[in-house]
């Protein structure tokens, strides 16, 4: 009798590309695992490199698309219009649901 494939790929013909492997047969650690030496060593290096995060943040900002003062105002204004045609169905919601609760209930008559 067979087995029922583990993974949810299992059965269509999916293959890793398995980047990782090389590199694992060469260190002593299953690939994606770091040893605790290692983490620590890194951890240590960022903590005593301020000049080299502010690098890195540097190019990380360089990096951003920022948006236009143009495609700002339109978004803006998309959101505050929709926000307002948003509480404006919930008042007529309300209103309408609080109309027929008093019919119902004749409260408030």
């Amino acid at each position: 009798m067979a087995r029922a494939p583990v993974s949810k790929t299992g059965g269509w013909g999916f293959e890793t590309l398995r980047p990782c492997h090389a590199a694992a047969r060469l260190s002593r650690h299953p690939p994606g695992i770091m040893s605790a030496r290692s983490l620590w060593k890194g951890a240590v290096l960022a903590k005593l490199d301020p000049a080299g995060f502010v690098r890195e943040v540097r190019q990380e900002v360089s990096r951003v698309t920022w948006p236009t003062r143009k495609e700002t105002l339109v978004t803006t204004g998309l959101v505050l219009g929709l926000s307002a045609l948003a509480a404006l169905f919930f008042m007529l919601v309300d209103w309408i649901i609080s109309g027929v609760m008093r019919l119902i209930f004749g409260l408030g008559v």
